[in-house]
């Protein structure tokens, strides 16, 4: 592979070393080429290419990539910590009058992020995390440079292993904490489904005993074997979660109804978008067993000639990851006239589960995204219905 290639491996594999290993134990004719995105030119991934550039002339590139992350780590984990300590000490002084909300959970955060700023912004200075900036970096600048004036801050907040979640209410303090979902999303890097339940319980660990926690329903029983505030709420539905939290800051029940009805949809979480008679679901952003089955109602519910499902499947769910592809091509077998398989990452569980729905569906194999568009025409009716679900970025084939 050449060395912008392996860098933009390591970039989308976020320089994590071992990741990066095993993408290339995993894979090793393959190489990882520019086409969904392209490599960002920060700073670091200057200094990254120059010196791996230098290097490889003596050691080859991939020990040279490895060295030169070895080298970088240390001032990399420096200006991390310096940032985040920087956060911590500012938010403290300048911010210890902002109210924290804190969000996470296995899916559903940036759309329950989006619709509390949507309903809670009628308040004077608030604020929120942009896009799905939910890293303890991303966070930490956010709350660097964070107005004193904020009044309010909604806060996203991502993991991938068992402590991410405490360092950010560490800087930011939560008052108020939503766990909105939990499944086997990066499954393969927490390892066990109790580690994720642990890291996103450090929200509720970290909130003060006088602060508010809202759970699903259905986690009741296992979310009350961790240390809770005072106000906890279980929620069958996310509109009891805004409902609740409008009237804490006194806005009229009619106000809040009337924000979540103009709410528009969050791109690329099933995004329902009218194409003269042809109606597409674009469900492309990530894909969790859930949300999978939810876009498929979606699908299954809306009056078309023919159903079409593109997917390449989902990822980073470890073991269960077979077993879950397998499932949920199964029931797509059961709305679908044609399913389009992309790439082979999950192929051969997504063609079990099809076949054994024993429906009349027809599978179609493509190794990209362009030869699914292209493949659409000769398959679609008059009025199809067409559902996007996952899209993989330019490590996955």
């Amino acid at each position: 592979m050449k060395t912008r290639n392996l860098i933009y491996l390591a970039q989308l594999e976020e320089y994590d070393v071992s990741r990066i290993k095993k993408w290339l134990r995993e894979n090793p004719k393959k190489t990882v080429s520019e086409i969904k995105h392209h490599l960002i030119w920060t700073p670091k991934t200057i200094f990254i290419f120059i010196k791996t550039s230098f290097l490889s002339l003596f050691i080859g590139n991939q020990k040279a990539l490895f060295l030169t992350l070895k080298f970088l780590t240390p001032f990399d984990t420096f200006i991390k910590n310096l940032v985040v300590l920087l956060a911590t000490v500012k938010f403290k002084i300048f911010n210890r009058n902002t109210l924290t909300i804190g969000i996470t959970g296995s899916w559903g955060k940036t759309t329950t992020k989006e619709a509390i700023y949507a309903i809670l912004k009628q308040k004077k200075y608030v604020s929120y995390t942009p896009s799905n900036h939910n890293t303890l970096l991303a966070i930490a600048k956010q709350a660097l440079f964070l107005s004193p004036k904020t009044k309010i801050f909604i806060v996203e907040i991502g993991a991938y292993q068992v402590g991410d979640i405490k360092k950010v209410c560490q800087i930011v303090h939560p008052q108020i904490g939503i766990l909105t979902a939990l499944g086997p999303m990066h499954l393969e890097r927490f390892g066990t489904l109790d580690n994720v339940l642990k890291t996103k319980m450090e929200l509720a660990e970290s909130l003060p005993k006088t602060g508010t926690f809202f759970a699903p329903k259905n986690l009741s029983s296992k979310v009350q074997q961790f240390s809770l505030p005072q106000n906890v709420h279980y929620f069958q539905d996310y509109q009891e979660i805004y409902y609740s939290l409008g009237f804490q800051f006194n806005l009229p029940k009619t106000e809040i109804q009337k924000t979540l009805n103009s709410l528009p949809p969050v791109e690329h979480r099933r995004q329902i978008i009218q194409n003269g008679p042809i109606t597409v679901i674009d469900d492309a952003y990530n894909s969790n067993p859930a949300g999978f089955k939810l876009a498929l109602d979606t699908l299954k519910n809306i009056k078309s000639d023919s159903k079409i499902l593109i997917t390449p499947g989902m990822v980073e769910m470890g073991q269960l990851q077979f077993e879950e592809n397998q499932k949920a091509a199964t029931y797509a077998a059961s709305i679908c006239d044609h399913i389009i398989v992309i790439g082979q990452t999950n192929q051969e569980a997504l063609l079990k589960g099809a076949k054994l729905a024993k429906t009349k569906v027809k599978i179609h194999l493509v190794p990209d995204l362009k030869s699914a568009q292209e493949l659409l025409p000769s398959i679609m009716s008059k009025t199809s219905a067409i559902l996007y679900e996952n899209d993989l970025s330019d490590q996955y084939f």
